[in-house]
């Protein structure tokens, strides 16, 4: 009896797997047969090719882009809920208490509120533009319920509302929160100059330096030069209390995992960049400029990216979108090609503010002005709803409210101490932003004309456009609203009110970074400064090491002519590390052998300085690298101050230079003993601590270790990884190589050894020629269905960095297409 009840436990427990199975496939997406729609002029035919990619051919180009709302909504539907979500801070209807201090932060901040406005001031034909991806969007929603909708849906047991025009404008406003992280640096910089003065801060913050590579080498009009201090980080005298870093990471470490990673990413780890270089046709077998990209951003699954195809007569334009915008973000048309990487400027200020006893007004310049009241209620999902007032002064919300009343609430012990009150001025909040103006103006651009009429128009995040078209011309441009301030650097929180800080306008759209046709037929951008030393203008002050640049420059300089698709494949999957080669010999020079570290010592002199998965000698150094902050620097800063430093690897390889550089720097005694430790004692115990923990890791002799053996891109789950039994399911993860600093880039989280949590997302080559051997890939595949062969299909050939075709002619489309669905106008 036993043995027959144990059998139809297990038969039950099949049925109930295989039901469960069959129930999910319903959702998959449709790519065959024929749908009626509302909402399009004449019929629109969505074929998905042999790499399941969608191409959307249309008669109109308001038809491809309400094609482009529906193929999104199929595949990603759940995944453009999940940000619209974050975006204006609605996370805890479904996800309940845990995430109240994620809505309460985000509504403070005030993403969906400036959306609002923006979409308000749209002119009619962008919102025209935006309404038709969102009637294909809304279309697929409302012929599609229950079962038919995605597997989150029915783990989390709601149905998605209509989309809006606001929920459009507040992913790029997230966006460009990802890609505008200044106020992190304020909060560290803050923090360590507390903690130890601003003397030694300036020590461990070594500035990028002078006669480094820039994007640009002479300004394109003459602009006087600015004196020679005046960008130079300083002190304003005066600091608010509390470690502010802490406080942040602490209201925000409750809650969704990924969201967290999100909202903190900039605090953690020098890891949002890019990559993207153009050459004209002198340097190529064709004779036409090729285009390459390749953007770093958080990761997750499904891909930020989603590659797409869009045909309507002369509109045709191919890429990479991002699920819930209807724009080509990155990509070509028939006539022009694109690619963006972050400037990184300064568009984030910090000001303190003196608030009245009432907490209604504040000071500024002698007089009071009044605070703006918003009433805020966050829905919490089997809970009581949450009432927030968000403050809001001249210079923006005061996110400190926030932080502090998190913490406040919080079970964690000992609680950081109150902030006393911050305003964040940040462009993404101001009420005018025609940014998805500028990329609709650019999917349709034509020439340098069109190009630069786009380029005006964006304001937020301020990106490094390369540009090519059919005509042979190549270009750069930096555009975005970046502040122009009455006094100060904006490196550091300041007084409010005193009014000595105040923005007062926008650096001339005419005097932004920009060249075309360069006389070296080239133009590289990986995240360096844009302009050299004397520029007027400060566009921001933390560039990263041009590690990226320099490689990428050296490679293009070894073919100086006939250069193919294939030599920027291999520039995009190259792993050497400039920085390693860089460092090492210096860090060899101070060590001390002995058994400990011997044999790891000569695995790494014989290195070539390839950081590539197989190399035993990259894991050493990046083990040694990551131990090297904590070791120098972590008794003065503390333990709280340190964790807001080590992930800051450009400024820790450039204090560490300039530390071994002195004889026996005081930077190298531990204070914390008795003795006084040597730079070469301080070192070698850093390599000590690297290998031990390899050996425990990985075991073995150290020539038979590998750099992919311990670091993995890891993917997670959006909204669902923290369920420790649906991990396996919707998460994924890949071995690979590469650091911080190549252009096949791979950086780890200081908060997560040898974890790769940025990633080259998407790549791109663009041909100009009429052979057109264009390619791209996103990391890990098209559909955000965990059951369709193309969750994770891209995932393999990502890792080594192999690209599919970028196909624009429909009847090489149509050969091998997985399907064709027609939406029908009803």
């Amino acid at each position: 009896m036993a043995r027959r009840a144990a059998l139809g436990v297990v038969v039950l427990a099949a049925l109930i797997a295989a039901g469960g199975y069959v129930y999910l496939r319903r959702s998959l997406p449709e790519m065959n047969g024929e749908t009626r729609v509302t909402g399009i002029s004449g019929p629109v035919d969505i074929v998905r090719d042999a790499d399941a990619i969608p191409h959307i051919f249309a008669a109109t180009r308001r038809d491809a882009l309400y094609g482009l709302g529906y193929v999104h909504a199929q595949d990603r539907l759940w995944q453009m809920e999940f940000q619209r979500r974050i975006g204006h801070g609605r996370l805890s209807e479904i996800f309940g208490a845990a995430t109240i201090p994620q809505d309460r932060f985000l509504r403070t901040v005030g993403f969906g509120r400036a959306a609002a406005a923006a979409w308000q001031r749209l002119p009619a034909d962008v919102k025209a533009d935006v309404d038709a991806y969102l009637g294909g969007v809304n279309s697929f929603i409302a012929s599609h319920r229950g079962s038919r909708l995605p597997p989150e849906f029915s783990v989390l047991r709601f149905a998605p509302e209509p989309f809006t025009g606001a929920d459009v404008l507040v992913w790029v406003k997230m966006m460009a929160w990802d890609l505008s992280a200044n106020y992190s640096l304020e909060l560290m910089r803050h923090d360590i100059a507390a903690k130890i003065g601003d003397a030694r801060m300036a020590e461990l913050l070594p500035p990028y330096p002078e006669h480094g590579l820039n994007i640009v080498n002479t300004p394109a009009t003459p602009i006087p030069a600015a004196p020679a201090d005046d960008h130079a980080m300083r002190s304003t005298g005066w600091l608010p209390g509390g470690t502010l870093s802490t406080s942040l990471a602490s209201s925000l470490a409750p809650g969704n995992d990924v969201v967290r990673q999100f909202l903190l990413g900039g605090t953690k780890v020098e890891a949002v960049g890019s990559n993207n270089w153009v050459v004209d046709g002198t340097m190529t077998a064709s004779g036409k400029p090729l285009l390459a990209n390749d953007p770093h951003l958080g990761t997750h699954v499904p891909s930020l990216w989603y590659l797409a195809h869009m045909s309507a007569g002369d509109f045709d334009v191919i890429g990479a979108t991002l699920p819930g915008a209807p724009a080509m973000a990155l990509g070509r048309n028939r006539f022009v090609a694109w690619g963006a990487t972050n400037v990184a400027a300064d568009v984030q200020d910090l000001f303190a503010e003196r608030v009245s006893p009432d907490g209604k007004s504040v000071e500024f310049r002698g007089a009071q002005e009044p605070i703006t009241i918003i009433h805020e209620t966050i829905k919490v999902g089997g809970g009581d709803p949450v009432h927030v007032e968000v403050r809001i002064t001249r210079h923006g919300p005061l996110i400190s409210d926030a932080i502090n009343a998190i913490n406040a609430a919080s079970d964690e012990e000992p609680k950081p101490a109150p902030l006393e009150p911050l305003a964040l001025r940040w462009t993404a909040l101001d009420e005018e932003d025609s940014t998805v103006t500028s990329f609709l103006r650019l999917n349709d651009a034509r020439n340098r004309r069109d190009f630069e009429d786009a380029m005006r128009l964006l304001v937020t995040p301020s990106q490094n456009f390369v540009y090519a078209d059919v005509e042979g011309h190549i270009g750069y441009y930096a555009p975005g609203h970046i502040p122009v301030r009455l006094a100060g650097d904006g490196s550091r929180p300041v007084p409010g009110w005193t009014g000595e800080f105040e923005w007062t306008g926008w650096v001339p759209f005419e005097e932004l970074p920009h060249v075309f046709d360069p006389p070296d037929h080239a133009i590289v951008t990986a995240n360096h400064r844009p302009m050299p030393p004397g520029y007027a203008h400060l566009i921001a002050l933390e560039f990263p090491e041009p590690y990226r640049a320099r490689r990428i420059k050296d490679l293009l300089a070894k073919k100086t002519a006939g250069l193919t698709t294939d030599d920027f494949a291999a520039i995009q999957g190259d792993t050497v590390s400039l920085h390693a080669a860089t460092l090492l010999p210096v860090l060899l020079k101070h060590v001390e052998s002995d058994e400990r570290v011997a044999a790891a010592l000569e695995v790494l002199r014989a290195w070539d300085f390839d950081a590539r998965g197989d190399s035993a000698a990259a894991a050493i150094f990046q083990a040694w690298f990551l131990r090297l902050a904590p070791a120098l620097a972590g008794d003065e800063l503390g333990p709280v101050v340190r964790t807001t430093y080590e992930g800051r690897f450009s400024y820790i390889t450039r204090f560490t230079l300039n530390t071994l550089a002195a004889p026996d720097s005081p930077w190298c005694d531990d204070t914390r003993t008795a003795a006084t430790e040597s730079c070469a004692q301080t070192i070698t115990t850093a390599l000590r601590d690297g290998v031990a923990d390899l050996h425990q890791r990985v075991g073995g002799e150290p020539s038979s270790w590998r750099w992919d053996a311990v670091h993995r891109a890891v993917f997670p789950h959006q909204g669902l990884d923290a369920v420790a039994f649906l991990r396996p399911l919707l998460s994924r993860s890949v071995p690979n190589g590469g650091d911080w600093s190549t252009v096949n880039v791979g950086p780890v989280a200081a908060d997560a050894l040898y974890e790769q949590r940025s990633v080259a997302g998407y790549r791109q080559i663009v041909d100009l020629s009429p052979s057109n051997d264009s390619r791209f890939l996103d990391a890990v595949g098209e559909s955000g269905h965990f059951l369709s062969k193309h969750y994770d299909d891209f995932l393999s050939d990502w890792s080594r960095t192999r690209h599919r075709k970028m196909r624009m002619d429909r009847q090489e489309i149509e050969a091998g297409a997985m399907g064709t669905l027609r939406l029908i106008p009803q």
